[in-house]
């Protein structure tokens, strides 16, 4: 088996057939298998799943125990030299898998795989990768000078831009990402104390640690609408719990504490300001950023987050 193609689901039913449809088109012509990986949904995800694709193995599982859990989960039963994970809320194009199997191939100490991300209206979506998490990029946040510049390179260097061809970048999106199942069990794949959310740059911070230097491909291309299974302020609190985990991880070590009170700073300054003045009508790679209330509320809720996954599972 060359390919394993994992999809981990949870309350998916709405669309998890649409990202079935597309991976049927994209393994055609491959060895290739199709595992689904369900996180005990409330609703009828497992039954769509298993109607949608008889073909494909569905494993429902009876916890939910996060997105890396589940991803482990199959990579456990997965035969293939590579995996691919597919969030259940993207639809690759009918080359894409193809494509990131011959990147793969043409450059093996890669380790991992990235593609092209394109909205649903056609056009690029540069979150197809990220920067990495530095010093400077936290100060920048911490100081509001990503929020008042956002997608400039100086001032917002974790967000990504656009790109043509194969480059080498420090966090392929958990959305698309093949990884070897060489460089998968040299690190220990998905750490599963990560519920959710910063799972896909501490794997890849971690492989480029084993000395692969991951990429991305403009040839696979994917639409990932994004956000279907949370709610702003929910997916924001996650979302920072993975941030400040990645901070507290792979910040050199006399720097972590101190880049994680930079990034609770930043939060606060965010909330403070967004009482007295109306937050300016911006975009952040091209959809909107949080919300004026959400900042309040994030820093509220500060001591869910401000510890990370790893204070969260202890």
């Amino acid at each position: 088996m060359n390919l394993s193609v994992i999809i981990v689901t949870y309350r998916s039913s709405g669309y998890i057939a649409r990202c079935l449809a597309a991976v049927e088109r994209a393994v055609k012509a491959l060895d290739a298998e199709v595992i689904v990986v369900d996180n005990k949904s409330p609703d009828d995800t497992v039954e769509a799943a298993r109607a949608a694709a008889p073909w494909a193995r569905v494993v429902a599982r009876n916890v939910n125990g996060g997105f890396a859990e589940g991803c482990v989960a199959g990579a456990e039963v997965a035969g293939g030299r590579y995996l691919v994970f597919v969030n259940p809320d993207a639809e690759v194009q009918p080359e894409a898998l193809t494509e990131l199997l011959d990147c793969a191939e043409r450059h093996p100490r890669a380790g991992i795989i990235g593609g092209r991300c394109v909205t649903e209206a056609g056009e690029n979506d540069p979150r197809s990768w990220w920067g990495r998490p530095t010093p400077w990029s936290v100060f920048c946040f911490a100081t509001g000078l990503s929020t008042v510049f956002p997608g400039r390179p100086l001032f917002d260097p974790e967000s990504p831009t656009t790109w043509d061809g194969e480059r080498q970048v420090p966090i392929v999106t958990g959305a698309l990402m093949l990884i070897s199942r060489r460089a998968w069990d040299e690190v220990g794949g998905f750490d599963t104390r990560i519920f959710m959310y910063g799972e896909d740059a501490d794997l890849c911070l971690r492989v480029r640690g084993a000395g692969y230097r991951p990429m991305v491909t403009d040839r696979a291309v994917f639409v990932h609408p994004g956000g279907m299974s949370s709610s702003s302020l929910d997916k924001l609190a996650l979302l920072f719990t993975g941030k400040v985990t990645v901070v507290r991880r792979h910040f050199p070590r006399g720097l972590r504490a101190l880049g994680a009170s930079m990034m609770l700073f930043g939060v606060w300054l965010r909330a403070t300001l967004s009482r007295r003045v109306a937050p300016p009508d911006i975009e952040r790679q091209g959809r909107p950023m949080a919300q004026r209330g959400d900042w309040a509320e994030l820093w509220a809720l500060r001591d869910t987050w401000r510890g990370g996954w790893d204070a969260r599972k202890s």
